[in-house]
């Protein structure tokens, strides 16, 4: 198996289900309300980290659910890229000439039919761990690029714009941290063998550039903060 955070009773399993989870749609928006708290750091009265908070979860909450919206029901959709975990179901089952035909029918129709499958052949998955068979049946969708990735990477990069501008200079050495998370969760999506490299290097590189340009232009950025640093 080309996975490696697959195997029923692994600690690493575990570390990577979780790292994965932390960019996925629960994960994301305690993330969302993190990176609007930070940029509070960056004013003083109450009044204002009011405001700036309020302000940066709406902007950026809608940001990502635009942009995931984008990914998952056009980008997607347009590239047609199977998923590794499920070429390794139909691999085991010998069912390969059946996946263009999955593919075909809708992400709940998926979710049913990969579902039965492993429901139906224990046996042969008994190797994996039930929290990721209930990943790969849940990920029913395309795979290029890869939407966790994109939003650790796009979450990250806005959290690391704030602790470098942080008035709290003490926090400004800090900003790399934010990319060491993105960087595995990234890596997380592979192991766990719901995306391939080459998925999470273009969700990872989408979502530093688009957050990279969105915080670069006044208009965009002030939509997170009060001014310019």
């Amino acid at each position: 198996m080309q996975f490696s955070a697959v195997y029923t009773n692994s600690m690493w399993v575990n570390c990577v289900y979780i790292l994965s989870a932390s960019a996925g749609k629960f994960g994301t928006v305690a993330i969302v309300l993190f990176t609007a708290l930070c940029y509070t750091i960056r004013v003083e009265t109450i009044r204002e980290k009011s405001y700036t908070f309020f302000k940066s979860v709406v902007a950026i909450s809608l940001f990502i659910g635009v942009l995931a919206f984008v990914n998952e029901y056009l980008t997607k959709p347009l590239l047609k890229e199977v998923r590794p975990s499920h070429q390794y179901i139909v691999n085991q089952l010998q069912l390969n000439h059946q996946l263009d035909s999955v593919y075909q029918l809708s992400k709940t129709d998926r979710q049913q039919y990969f579902e039965l499958l492993i429901n139906n052949n224990q046996q042969l998955f008994n190797h994996v761990d039930v929290k990721v068979l209930a990943h790969w049946i849940e990920e029913a969708g395309f795979s290029f690029p890869s939407g966790h990735s994109f939003n650790a990477y796009l979450l990250a990069t806005i959290i690391a714009f704030s602790l470098f501008h942080a008035t709290q200079k003490k926090l400004n050495k800090y900003f790399w941290v934010p990319f060491l998370w993105a960087f595995f969760v990234a890596l997380s999506r592979v192991a766990i063998g719901a995306h391939n490299p080459l998925d999470v290097v273009a969700g990872s590189l989408a979502g530093f550039t688009i957050a990279s340009v969105f915080i670069y232009f006044d208009t965009t950025r002030k939509l997170l903060i009060h001014k310019k640093e």
